[in-house]
């Protein structure tokens, strides 16, 4: 058995692509960035999450759960886009 496959390895796969073997040190890579933005995930929801308990106006609660999102979603992204850099590397 060659071990567990990345979910960008197996998606490549059913995407009918090759994926390219990933050195050591490219996998440390990725998951140095995974780590990272699980962290700032985290952060941000905390920070959020106290503004959310406080918060009473209906209104500014449904903004700052939207900013919330958005926050997540960009740290997210930005991560998938280091991660995508990483992976191009030869």
């Amino acid at each position: 058995m060659s071990g567990m496959k990345s979910a960008y390895e197996l998606a490549m796969e059913r995407a009918g692509g090759e994926a390219d073997p990933l050195s050591d040190d490219q996998k440390a890579a990725l998951a140095e960035i995974d780590s990272k933005m699980k962290a700032k995930v985290a952060e941000t929801e905390i920070m959020f999450d106290q503004q959310i308990a406080t918060e009473r106006d209906p209104a500014k609660l449904a903004f700052i759960q939207q900013t919330r999102q958005e926050q997540i979603a960009k740290v997210k992204n930005d991560a998938e886009a280091e991660k995508e850099n990483v992976r191009r590397e030869a």
